[in-house]
């Protein structure tokens, strides 16, 4: 069945110079080598693709624009329902897409709220606190080591190797500099010093996921007391990435239960990955979940994808197919749609 599409995305070139400051301002965003391949692999699978692209005119040409679907990768520039606007865009003009709603996007970002609704159903989750200022909390009442980010950021943005405090002046030095940089509450978690794992989902009514990745420091990462994904590893692709992770059966089904659990308690569609870390005790905790994973050739889904013998044709395919799921639609064919339509 041939769709024309439509692909919604934030280009790195286009990230504007207002959020330019930090180093890591456009780590979330696209690069024109990854939306040429998103379409390229969409038009392979049979499809025709309209790019559009995310800025001020995007409203008008959404309202004007004829596609079936919209294959949306959009970001939004900057505050904490970035995420959630192009969605919004695309109900308002009563346009099918892919990925979450936008609530689920809002929440989502919001690491802090997002870790309530999954410890309110029963997942257990990193405590944190949100801060927007150093006498807001009780620093001397905190059990060290802590870390310290930004509470609506992803990519790893606003994590450094300052992130992991110890102390209260080391506390106060970090809470400072993510409030200064990132025009946010900071999100004070407890550090927890496990391994790290990553999980992707996809589907909707019986989603299924793909091979659990493990994030570890490669051998040219900086040795600390703990590792840290920080925007510096990511960059300079310090980390090393194993998929299948090598675990136990009793901790690969614990993970995959709680990430099929956090999938559907925050509502999420087609696709997500979720992240988690073991404790002291070897217990894995929630950190937070990304409803929009990147989608270059080296993005971790990308990866866990091929780990399950999937291209990236087929990794697309799957997206899409879940959405259209969702759109029955879609599904008919436009000449039975025509007869349905009378």
């Amino acid at each position: 069945m041939e769709l024309k599409i439509g692909l919604t995305y934030n280009l790195k070139s286009d990230c504007p110079s207002k959020i330019q400051s930090n180093e890591d301002a456009s780590a979330e965003f696209e690069s024109a080598e990854t939306v040429e391949d998103i379409v390229l692999a969409l038009t392979s699978l049979g499809h025709t693709v309209i790019s559009l692209p995310y800025n001020p005119a995007l409203p008008k040409i959404l309202s004007e624009v004829n596609v079936d679907i919209v294959f949306n990768i959009a970001e939004g520039w900057w505050g904490r329902n970035r995420e959630a606007l192009v969605p919004a865009l695309l109900e308002f003009y009563e346009i099918p897409y892919t990925g979450s709603d936008p609530l689920t996007l809002g929440l989502c970002l919001d690491k802090a709220l997002c870790k309530k609704i999954a410890e309110d159903a029963g997942i257990a989750a990193a405590w944190g606190i949100t801060a927007d200022g150093f006498n807001s909390i009780r620093a001397d009442e905190l059990k060290y080591p802590v870390f310290v980010k930004p509470n609506a950021e992803g990519s790893s943005k606003g994590i450094r190797s300052w992130s992991l405090v110890c102390d209260r002046n080391e506390l106060e030095i970090s809470l400072e500099w993510v409030l200064r940089n990132y025009g946010q509450c900071a999100l004070i978690e407890e550090f927890l010093p496990g391994r790290e794992f990553t999980i992707a989902v996809i589907g909707n009514k019986t989603p299924t996921t793909l091979p659990i990745m493990e994030i570890l420091p490669g051998e040219k990462c900086a040795k600390t007391n703990g590792f840290i994904y920080s925007f510096e590893t990511k960059s300079s692709n310090l980390e090393q990435l194993l998929c299948p992770a090598p675990i136990d059966e009793y901790l690969q089904n614990r993970l995959l239960d709680m990430a099929l659990r956090v999938f559907q308690a925050l509502n999420c569609r087609d696709v997500a990955r979720i992240d988690f870390r073991l404790d002291r005790s070897g217990n894995p905790r929630f950190l937070e979940v990304n409803p929009l994973p990147g989608l270059s050739r080296v993005s971790l889904l990308t990866l866990q994808a091929q780990a399950a013998g999937m291209t990236f044709d087929d990794l697309l395919a799957a997206i899409l197919s879940a959405a259209l799921e969702r759109y029955p639609e879609l599904s008919m064919g436009n000449h039975a749609k025509e007869a349905a339509l009378g």
